[in-house]
């Protein structure tokens, strides 16, 4: 294999993401500033997720259903001036560096709707009204066995779903 420049990021294994090259051989497309991408993030779980329905995974794709909530609602945080760290995650100890199940439990969702409390971010929260379906996910599912799995999947399916039409109006109302 030949040498690159150090200051190209190249996608040889996945041909699909070439636009995504940056540096002098690529786009000239500039990277964000930040490494953690939110909307990004969830757009990219959401497909995988419903990759993994169609192939019959559910419970992986349950999994992935969880993060695109978490990172919906992270995406809202940021976008309404929450502090970040330097990669862009919320702060440590900010109450909402934490999974999705713990975000829409009452105390942290009602911190959550205060902080976003504006008219766009009322109108955002308007668009995801089965968030709460989240509160019986957790993270430790990867470890479950399918039968001890909840039976919420399609409660999941649906609110994760809402969250992607939410980040897609997002998008078209300029927040990246």
């Amino acid at each position: 294999m030949r040498q690159v420049p150090q200051t190209s990021i190249h996608v040889f294994q996945f041909p699909d993401l070439a636009h995504k090259i940056v540096g002098p051989m690529g786009t000239g497309t500039r990277p964000p500033t930040k490494p953690v991408d939110f909307p990004g993030s969830a757009r990219r779980h959401l497909k995988d997720a419903e990759l993994l329905e169609a192939a019959n995974r559910l419970a992986n794709a349950g999994h992935l259903y969880g993060y695109v909530a978490e990172c919906g609602l992270k995406a809202l945080l940021t976008w309404h001036g929450h502090p970040t760290d330097a990669d862009g995650s919320p702060r440590r100890n900010s109450g909402f560096r934490v999974h999705v199940d713990d975000l829409v439990i009452a105390t942290t969702f009602a911190s959550l709707k205060f902080l976003v409390n504006s008219r766009s971010g009322a109108k955002y929260l308007a668009m995801i009204p089965s968030i709460n379906a989240f509160s019986d996910w957790n993270v430790k599912h990867r470890y479950f066995s399918e039968g001890a799995l909840p039976t919420s999947f399609p409660q999941w399916k649906v609110a994760a779903q809402e969250v992607g039409r939410m980040l897609d109006q997002a998008r078209l109302d300029g927040k990246r």
